[in-house]
């Protein structure tokens, strides 16, 4: 079996969050972002879609000294940090089941009202359409999803997490509560419940990077250093394995890390879990 060695350049971790970003840079990125607004949430090819725009954008990037990889890198930097298109295609649900829609046509218009409020930042409305959508039907899942998002939303992490649990009472394995629930519990600063929330994800979706992205950044924030960055570590390699624009926001958080060991004399700690995953760190 072949080896893949992951090499991270230090300054490339931490320095696109600290620069200026360009007029070039904002122009190519919000080109990029129109271009991810309309892939399908459905497709399997999302990632592929995700990188065919972004190097369709560099052209309204094309001055100065850095290279089509360096540019691509700093574009991509920033549709991490601010296109919500591209945060609504990763959170997105693509496995259709029994009670992703809703077979009552008031409950399911509702719902796409519902939809088309979140979408315009409406979020108030939102709630409303999705409230009346599970009062119509009880069991639409996608509907208490999309409640719970709203709530999270509008910061009201309780109402948000009885949302999910309805949803995950009607679908105990639903990609999208399992995971939002896991955020919000961390928000609300139910640390345990989180990392519980996690690890089930992980044992259900082992092939998602989502779950050990968020897992590894509690965990190390709750002084489990090691626990923390073996999952992000693990995330990281998955995210580059599936081409996701989301690696350069994991390898950032892992450059935070090997920063914050650095300056606790704790390296060993850094390059024992690094190891595992054949990855080695090298400053640019």
């Amino acid at each position: 079996m072949k080896l893949i060695k992951y090499v991270l350049l230090l300054g490339a971790l931490t320095g696109y969050a600290q620069n200026t970003v360009s007029e070039p840079l904002v122009a190519a990125s919000e080109q990029a972002c129109k271009c991810i607004a309309s892939i399908d949430s459905g497709s399997k090819s999302k990632n592929e879609e995700i990188q065919k725009c972004i190097q369709s954008s560099l052209a309204a990037f094309k001055d100065g000294p850095d290279s089509e990889a360096s540019r691509f890198k700093q574009v991509e930097s920033v549709l991490v940090q601010g296109c919500e298109p591209l945060k609504q295609l990763a959170f997105s649900e693509n496995r259709k089941f029994k009670h992703s829609y809703s077979e009552n046509v008031l409950a399911q218009l509702a719902y796409d009202d519902g939809m088309e409020f979140l979408q315009e930042g409406n979020v108030e409305g939102a709630i409303e359409k999705f409230k009346k959508a599970v009062e119509i039907d009880d069991k639409f899942a996608f509907a208490w999803d999309n409640l719970g998002i709203s709530y999270r939303k509008m910061k009201d992490y309780d109402k948000a997490i009885e949302a999910y649990k309805k949803s995950l009472e009607i679908y105990d394995k639903g990609r999208l509560p399992l995971l939002n629930i896991a955020i919000t519990y961390n928000l609300n600063e139910q640390y345990e419940e989180a990392i519980s929330s996690y690890e089930r994800f992980i044992s259900i979706y082992s092939g998602d990077p989502e779950g050990y992205y968020g897992l590894g950044l509690i965990l190390y924030t709750q002084d489990k250093e090691e626990e923390g960055l073996d999952n992000l570590i693990h995330a990281y390699t998955i995210y580059t394995a599936q081409n996701s624009p989301y690696k350069a926001d994991a390898a950032k958080k892992i450059g935070y890390m090997y920063k914050d060991l650095q300056s606790k004399d704790q390296l060993d700690l850094f390059h024992k879990v690094a190891d595992r995953y054949n990855l080695k760190v090298e400053k640019n």
